[in-house]
């Protein structure tokens, strides 16, 4: 008989059977110890992020042998030290906090985005980018015109994934998050939109896409001449009278009027060359009383420049090359127009 030195190897596989061995013959004597279950259980093939208990070999951090049962002969031998969040409560922070909490975390359900041993994405998230958001909410998001964290599918630019004291889980309130990436610079002047000043810029714009230029709620055309049609104006009259643009004659329904003849009409409600609202008024905000633009596109490279000089009943408007043109609310300027 050939007698063999056991090799190192095997001295390890015998350290580490020990402990399960025993545990499994004296239920409960040694769920503390470490054991690395690894051993048996399949391991979870090419991940990128690996829980640290899990790596570690440490799986008693979250499971345990329930009392008076054997594994692997006994179900539900092996049960988990806790349920829901408040297993994953004893080594992370509490996520359920704020005034909001999004539903899975709400309900305790970490791993309906997370795994719990092993993942190849970032987080041990369970997909990426939209698609893991996707899994429970409705793809809404396919439009002609996207914003660009939606269209690269990183929703987490704007949304907390757990909670928020905002509102749709939002990072920030508003409009902090949208000048987290855009410039706030043209959204300040001495003439403010008023959705622009409330920071409401949601208003006019869909955060996530639009069939419209600009992500708009609806339609605005680009063009600088359009023919009058309330369509063209849709976005406008969400707020603004549509009345403003169709009567000819009135003493109320807007300030820009010559006595009683209204100077919008005279405008915009023209068969072939009406004149577009951004025209003449900037949507955010500028410099002149009125959201009135200081240069409006010209004719090649030249900017076609306005001087509006504002008036209590009326106001003056100086537009490239022609005369002045003055208007009064209370007194007609008949023989200027």
């Amino acid at each position: 008989m050939v007698m063999t030195t056991p090799s190192r190897s095997n001295f390890r596989s015998l350290a580490l059977a020990v402990p399960a061995l025993l545990s499994l013959l004296v239920p409960g004597v040694v769920r503390a110890q470490m054991q690395d279950c690894r051993q048996c259980h399949s391991d979870p093939g090419k991940a990128v992020v690996t829980h640290a208990p899990y790596a570690a070999g440490e799986c008693s951090s979250c499971h345990q042998l329930a009392q008076d049962k054997r594994h692997p002969e006994d179900r539900g031998a092996v049960i988990l030290t806790g349920t829901g969040a408040r297993l994953c409560n004893q080594c992370h922070d509490a996520l359920d906090t704020a005034k909001n909490v999004h539903g899975p975390v709400a309900s305790g359900d970490c791993i309906l985005c997370h795994q719990p041993h092993a993942s190849k994405n970032g987080n041990l998230l369970n997909n990426t980018g939209m698609g893991l958001c996707l899994n429970c909410h409705e793809n809404t998001f396919s439009q002609k015109k996207m914003h660009g964290p939606v269209a690269d599918g990183n929703c987490l630019i704007c949304h907390d994934p757990h909670q928020s004291d905002n509102p749709f889980f939002l990072k920030m309130g508003l409009p902090a998050l949208c000048f987290s990436c855009h410039n706030p610079s043209a959204m300040s002047d001495k003439s403010v939109h008023a959705p622009v000043k409330k920071g409401n810029c949601l208003a006019c714009h869909d955060p996530h896409g639009s069939p419209y230029r600009k992500h708009l709620r609806k339609d605005f055309p680009e063009a600088f001449y359009l023919p009058f049609n309330p369509e063209n104006f849709a976005i406008c009259f969400d707020c603004h009278a549509l009345e403003m643009i169709l009567e000819r004659r009135t003493d109320s329904l807007t300030n820009f009027r010559d006595g009683d003849r209204n100077l919008h009409f005279l405008h915009v409600n023209k068969i072939d060359k009406g004149r577009s609202c951004k025209a003449c008024h900037d949507p955010h905000a500028a410099e002149q009383p009125k959201l009135i633009k200081r240069r409006i596109p010209g004719f090649g490279k030249w900017e076609i420049p306005i001087a509006f000089d504002k008036k209590a009943t009326g106001g003056t408007c100086v537009v490239g090359c022609h005369k002045p043109k003055s208007y009064d609310r209370t007194k007609a300027v008949n023989d200027q127009q």
